[in-house]
């Protein structure tokens, strides 16, 4: 059958999708009707000048929108079009396969394959040499010892975190070590303050375990002294939740002078600190950690992943001088230890120098990231820095956050509104952010930058109008 499509179709967005649109329409006002067969792929291609691929994508995206069925060995047929479920559609965005979605929503490392190498290689190096701890370890909840020495002088030495070996815990991943240095020193009901704008994990940490949850306003550089200061003696919070280093979503950064003023109040108030550090690799050596001025009253957690490789959950706590055993009692209860394995492979990447050549790699790689993303941006307002995974975009005054989510989502890019960020609810700032490295491909994230950059010229479209 030769069916002729060009006159729904628009130029908007990827080919498929709007091959995909143009079935929709052509259905709608009766050129196709339920029971029609579609060309083959390679005729419909031929006619509308695309790649055979790309009809494939598009068929199979007007399959999950129901408006077609592929028959095995029958081709592909029109269905009876169901006016809700196409609504539905309009409304929420379009299914997609996750391969065909420029992922600019998620914080994540750039991961090429060199990287995957590496894990590889260690894993087997591992097969013929791994101690026999690693796989009959059940005793040492606080994880294995030379796990823990060898993680403690990196600590030390590299981070700059105060501690003895006693005082380390290993956990699965920074979010678990979070979860231990909180629920250690905060009870259901307590309050504990953090950044206005703050990661997503914690918010949902604060349901989770029952306790309140209070922004502190921030600038471009992080908490602010005096607003935390005020917030402190008009709260009296249990304990000061902190990101001082590349703040998500923000990126903001706390100096060493900022970093000396938010230590003084602390300490003039005596609240516990419990120091968000996951981030701290992504930046050169050189910052001090607040934990540093604050070693009795403070928690400090941190881990490999943000700047080595997603799958390496290996998570590092220290706890205050005599906290350990309030603690440990919480780390046997979530996951009786840390997985060993997980550590045993970043042991042997923190003894030969495996972590920090990663960790350099990635500061280059956000870097190159960083600057394709300020010539696509350029013209617009935005935060960043130079090795962050995320760009901070403040939209134009036609475009509300959710809108332009949306719409992006809805041409095939997906990005984060400010929305989940925020501690309290107050009005979502105008912003989005866009992350940078989970797209191992820099030509795809050059394309979803571009399209996200085109959005910000434009208007919204009528249908995205939302009423807060």
């Amino acid at each position: 059958m030769t069916i002729d499509l060009t006159p729904y179709l628009s130029s908007q967005g990827p080919k498929y999708l709007a091959i995909a649109r143009a079935l929709s329409e052509a259905i709608r006002q009766g050129e196709l009707t339920p029971g029609t067969r579609l060309p083959p792929h390679r005729q419909l291609a031929d006619a509308l000048g695309v790649s055979v691929q790309t009809v494939s994508r598009a068929y199979a995206q007007a399959e999950k929108m129901g408006l077609v069925q592929a028959r095995v060995g029958s081709g592909t047929w029109i269905n009876t079009l169901d006016d809700n479920r196409e609504a539905e559609y309009l409304r929420t965005g379009e299914p997609r396969t996750e391969s065909a979605l420029i992922d600019l929503s998620i914080a994540h490392p750039v991961c090429p394959p060199t990287h995957h190498l590496r894990f590889r290689e260690t894993l087997a190096a591992l097969a013929e040499q791994a101690s026999p701890e690693v796989i009959s370890a059940s005793r040492p909840i606080a994880g294995l010892s030379y796990q823990r020495e060898r993680a403690g002088y990196w600590l030390r030495d590299r981070l700059g975190v105060p501690g003895d070996v006693e005082e380390r815990i290993l956990c699965n991943g920074a979010s678990h070590g979070l979860m231990l240095a909180i629920a250690t020193v905060v009870q259901h009901g307590d309050l504990v303050l953090t950044e206005a704008l703050t990661d997503h994990g914690l918010i949902a940490l604060s349901r989770t375990l029952g306790f309140q949850l209070r922004g502190v306003a921030i600038d471009d550089e992080g908490v602010m002294p005096d607003a935390l200061d005020t917030a402190c003696r008009r709260f009296r919070p249990r304990a000061v939740c902190l990101t001082p280093t590349q703040l998500n979503p923000t990126g903001a950064t706390l100096s060493e002078a900022r970093r000396d003023a938010i230590a003084e109040v602390l300490s003039r108030h005596g609240v516990w600190l419990i120091e968000d550090d996951v981030h701290a690799l992504l930046e050169s050596p050189g910052l001090t950690p607040l934990t540093a001025r604050l070693p009795r009253q403070s928690f400090h957690v941190t881990s490999l992943t943000k700047a080595t490789v997603p799958g390496l959950r290996a998570g590092y706590l220290t706890v205050p001088r005599g906290q350990l055993h309030h603690a440990l009692p919480r780390l046997r209860a979530t996951t009786w230890m840390a997985t060993p394995l997980i550590l045993e492979i970043a042991d042997a990447w923190l003894a030969d120098g495996t972590v920090e050549a990663l960790a350099g790699e990635q500061r280059e790689l956000l870097a190159e990231r960083q600057q394709l993303a300020a010539r696509r941006l350029d013209g617009h307002v935005f935060a960043s820095r130079a090795s962050s995974l995320h760009v901070w975009l403040t939209l134009p005054d036609a475009w509300r956050a959710e809108e332009l989510r949306q719409q992006a989502e809805q041409e095939g890019v997906a990005i984060t509104a400010s929305q989940p960020f925020m501690v309290e609810q107050t009005p979502a700032p105008r912003r989005v952010r866009l992350s940078l490295g989970a797209e191992p491909d820099p030509e795809r994230l050059d394309r979803g930058l571009e399209l996200v950059a085109r959005l910000l010229n434009e208007a919204p479209p009528p249908m995205l109008e939302i009423v807060y």
